[in-house]
């Protein structure tokens, strides 16, 4: 008898409103296990984000068999759906000289629109082993992509900024916490001529560690870097 929740259609055994609200409850438990895995690694599309994308793709998908009292307008629905979460994954894409972030932030609320679908018309148990598919493949892949940038590179870096009222510590502070920096930026008292001394520890992927020193370089109140290795 539980098989069934996992393998049929829940439209079979289930009665209104308690279908809608099962598969409501299901979307909700979706979103939250891939939106937990992005809230670890501070993603933009966070717990939250990804909750309502699974929800909302559900509740859409629902709506569309209140149409008619038999099949409804799924796949009207449905399209819509599609294009409408293309708009929100390329708000979380970030352009910018050199490079583009946020793709897999993109592809994860798709996977997730697409998750709320498969429960929306009544297939929880897929939803739910889809959720963790993603999941899965968010993790594992992290681990692959690591193993083939190479051995992380370790270094110390000592900057020369402009003060400039502060902003220029939380810019360097920002794009540190982007790239995952754990170790703080140790600043010095402010020189004569308005520029502060700092270092930091630094622990990246090579590739990574690249990118993130051209990131700062690219700051324009950055003076002067150095990079000494450890």
């Amino acid at each position: 008898m539980v098989s069934r929740y996992f393998t049929e259609d829940w439209h079979g055994f289930l009665s209104t409103p308690w279908l809608q609200i099962a598969l409501a409850l299901t979307s909700v438990v979706c979103g939250a296990i891939v939106g937990a895995e992005r809230e670890k690694r501070e993603k933009p599309a966070g717990l939250r984000t990804l909750i309502l994308v699974c929800l909302g793709s559900t509740a859409f998908t629902m709506a569309s068999f209140a149409f008619t009292s038999t099949t409804g307008d799924s796949g009207r629905v449905a399209a819509q759906i599609v294009t409408g979460i293309g708009f929100l994954g390329a708000g979380a894409i970030l352009h910018g000289a050199g490079f583009v972030r946020g793709m897999t932030t993109a592809a994860t609320i798709w996977a997730s629109a697409a998750t709320g679908m498969v429960v929306g018309i009544g297939y929880a148990g897929a939803g739910l082993g889809l959720s963790v598919l993603v999941r899965v493949v968010l993790s594992v892949a992290l681990a692959l992509e690591k193993r083939a940038l190479g051995a992380a590179r370790e270094s110390r870096v000592e900057l020369v900024f402009e003060v400039n009222g502060g902003k220029t510590r939380i810019q360097i502070e920002k794009i540190m916490d982007d790239y995952h920096v754990g170790w703080p930026l140790d600043a010095g008292e402010p020189a004569p001529n308005g520029t502060v001394r700092a270092t930091f520890q630094c622990r990246l992927p090579r590739r990574h560690h690249r990118e993130f020193l051209n990131e700062l370089a690219r700051l324009t109140q950055v003076k002067q870097m150095t990079e000494l290795e450890k």
